[in-house]
């Protein structure tokens, strides 16, 4: 049976029969014991779960039966960020949550063919679009039963858009990456090489943009009390938005992967995903199955089906072939190289703090002309916060140059979506903290096109509703040759 994922927005008005078994369902899930793997908090928690902070915030209770710790440990905080392996878990992750989901509307006498709606917040055929739905918001179901969609935590915004603690809006720029694996201190669509990675080190284009962006505009910041699931990866999936989010980035994937001029990386230590640790979903009958990678490509078992792949996608048409599959773990691009360090870390509280970047070569004049064909990247390394995430803007000067003078284009905001996690010295990584990287070509042209410069100053700081203290191991900068 064909599955097809819909546009909440084209569903009809508020409370569509696909709305209302999904919020019915949400409500079954929730009533089964968290050791039960078709429960709504197992299924959570396969994304990420702090089980004491879970007790104290009143999601589980203090004598809730767990799962064995064998399957604890094997099952839970199996989420794959800032790493290759992004994409294709989060789709397994889906595919494992809506076939339980219609597995439990079909035998309630709903529709046989439900699917997980989408949130198509960057439609711009719908003026409406950055709004969180609104059956997410209703305390009933279309005016009767209480509302389990609504019944989570979230920061006080109601629609994605510049705010306070993120100020910037979301955007397509991802789709116009041409390659899936990035290499060192580059951006890519998907990501570096990383290994199983609740937390890796650097995220991939589609992960900074939109989905962190997402993910902290819905949850809120710091200053949120209580702060908002989805603004903490351990929290995020309890959150029945969550799922729809996690269904539009999945389609900005499929849609990606449409396009004859991108590179979609297929590997075997990519698509066989990593070991020993591997990825394991429960299913309808509360059976556990390892997934791989592979497995999530087109014509493979984990495929989804979508109703538009256009709309909101930033691909302009759906034409057959697809991408180009690359059997090696890099980046078709030319290489990478090193141009610039900073000569400090930094430590960001609520005032800006400036370092300069010296070059060994200036990147200009002729980057970013047309017909050309260099890149610049921006490297915000090794960022560590207690906050579940964190938030800061970098403004690039010439040296010497004032920030104040600097063009809105030249404002970088640049979102840690799981920085506790990556800052634990507990964790699988040691604490080695988040990197971020950002296309700086059209800034770096801007400034050197009266000549050549030896350096840059970058300017950071949290914004004005930043929370607690951030540190930053170094700011560097790459150049790549190719696209």
């Amino acid at each position: 049976m064909t599955r097809t994922r819909t546009d909440i927005a084209k569903l009809g008005a508020p409370w569509s029969d696909t709305m209302v078994w999904y919020a019915r369902a949400v409500g079954e899930l929730r009533t089964r014991e968290f050791d039960q793997r078709t429960a709504w908090t197992y299924l959570a928690a396969i994304h990420g779960i702090e089980p004491q902070a879970w007790v104290d915030r009143g999601i589980l209770p203090p004598t809730t039966p767990v799962p064995p710790q064998t399957e604890f440990r094997r099952m839970f905080n199996q989420c794959q960020h800032a790493g290759w392996f992004f994409l294709p878990w989060h789709r397994g992750y889906l595919h494992a949550f809506e076939a339980i989901l219609a597995d439990w509307i079909e035998s309630q006498g709903g529709p046989g063919d439900w699917a997980l709606p989408y949130w198509n917040y960057l439609d711009t055929n719908n003026p409406t679009a950055r709004n969180i739905p609104q059956e997410f918001l209703d305390p009933t179901i279309d005016g009767g039963d209480p509302n389990p969609l609504s019944q989570a935590t979230r920061g006080p915004a109601t629609a994605l858009g510049p705010l306070p603690w993120v100020p910037v809006d979301i955007t397509l720029s991802a789709q116009t990456e041409t390659v899936y694996t990035s290499d060192p201190g580059t951006l890519g669509y998907g990501g570096p090489i990383s290994g199983f990675a609740q937390q890796g080190n650097a995220y991939g284009a589609n992960e900074s943009d939109p989905h962190n962006l997402v993910h902290v505009m819905v949850g809120g910041d710091t200053s949120s009390n209580p702060q908002g699931w989805m603004y903490n990866p351990n929290f995020a999936a309890l959150d029945p938005v969550f799922w729809v989010h996690h269904c539009n980035i999945d389609r900005l994937w499929a849609a990606w992967m449409t396009s004859t001029s991108n590179t979609q990386e297929n590997s075997r230590p990519w698509g066989n995903g990593p070991f020993p640790r591997q990825f394991t979903m429960p299913d309808a009958n509360n059976d556990l199955a390892v997934f791989i990678p592979s497995e999530t490509l087109p014509s493979g078992a984990l495929e989804p089906v979508y109703d538009d792949l256009v709309n909101g996608t930033g691909i302009t048409s759906t034409l057959p072939g697809g991408p180009a599959m690359v059997a090696a773990a890099s980046s078709p691009a030319g290489p990478s190289k090193l141009i610039g360090v900073n000569d400090q870390s930094l430590t960001i509280t609520s005032t800006p703090v400036q370092s300069r970047v010296v070059m060994s070569e200036t990147p200009s004049p002729a980057v970013g002309a047309v017909g050309g064909t260099k890149r610049v990247f921006l490297n915000v390394e090794g960022v560590r916060g207690k906050a579940a995430s964190g938030v800061l803007n970098v403004i690039l000067t010439a040296p010497g140059g004032d920030p104040e003078d600097a063009s809105p284009e030249a404002i970088k905001t640049l979102v840690f979506f799981g920085l506790a996690n990556a800052t634990s010295a507990e964790g699988p990584h040691g604490g080695s903290g988040l990197s971020q990287i950002v296309d700086i070509t059209d800034i770096v042209r801007r400034l050197t096109s009266d000549g050549p410069v030896d350096a840059l100053d970058a300017h950071v700081a949290q914004p004005e509703s930043g929370g607690s203290e951030l540190s930053v191991d170094r700011i560097s900068i790459y150049v790549r040759e190719g696209p």
